[in-house]
């Protein structure tokens, strides 16, 4: 894994951020954009990221999840954006876009609340394959495709109770679920069918002439 994702790695120009194998695999850079309504001021900053939370409250899928996360929030009234040019508090429109996608890719869905630490069990669909394109800084022409390879799973009623276990493809192809001291084949649907807290995804061919010998396969029904 370390090998293949590290060959197919891209110069980020960014290599302060990029120091340890660590973030060269499983980081990746946000963009947080603001637009003044009234001069059409742009600010950007950018955020280095391992993982992405996201907000299941109210999302069905994964793709729902997203969308919501890239949607454009509106800054106005007490949380108005002070604008360096119109040197006053003025509306904006705020976004969170992926502008630089990692090589493995891991989406938290949260499922803890935050005042009791209750876990939230609703279903959340996650694909198999997933493209990122429509949640990145700059739109390009083809999907950014990504293969889901692992699902950690939380048992429990709370972030303080239960324990974990996870279903991963192996090099060879067939899928393993993995708990505290005992590892069992398993058929791929039962990794797709999970009330999953953590996904892992590679991007296609992240993996090719690394360690296992090819290009990571999705979990496939």
């Amino acid at each position: 894994m370390q090998r293949g994702c590290l060959s197919a790695s891209q110069p980020s120009g960014h290599p302060s951020e990029d120091t340890t194998l660590i973030r060269q695999i499983f980081g990746g850079t946000c963009s947080s954009q603001i637009q003044c309504v009234h001069c059409l001021g742009v600010s950007d900053t950018f955020d280095p990221y391992l993982d992405i939370s996201l907000d299941t409250t109210a999302a069905q899928s994964v793709e729902q999840a997203l969308r919501e996360l890239v949607k454009p929030e509106k800054l106005d009234v007490e949380n108005a954006y002070d604008c360096g040019v119109c040197l006053r508090k003025v509306p904006a429109t705020k976004r969170l876009t992926l502008h630089r996608t990692s090589q493995v890719l891991v989406l938290v869905l949260k499922r803890f609340t935050q005042v009791s630490g209750a876990k939230r069990a609703q279903e959340v669909r996650y694909p198999q394959c997933l493209d990122l394109q429509p949640f990145t800084s700059e739109r390009k022409a083809g999907p950014l495709g990504y293969v889901l390879y692992a699902v950690l799973v939380h048992s429990g009623w709370s972030g303080e109770r239960g324990h974990y276990f996870s279903f991963v493809r192996a090099g060879n192809g067939q899928c393993y679920k993995m708990g505290d001291a005992k590892v069992t084949a398993c058929d791929e649907s039962a990794a797709l069918s999970q009330g999953a807290y953590i996904l892992f995804y590679s991007r296609e061919g992240a993996w090719q002439g690394g360690a296992g010998g090819g290009s990571a396969a999705p979990l496939t029904p």
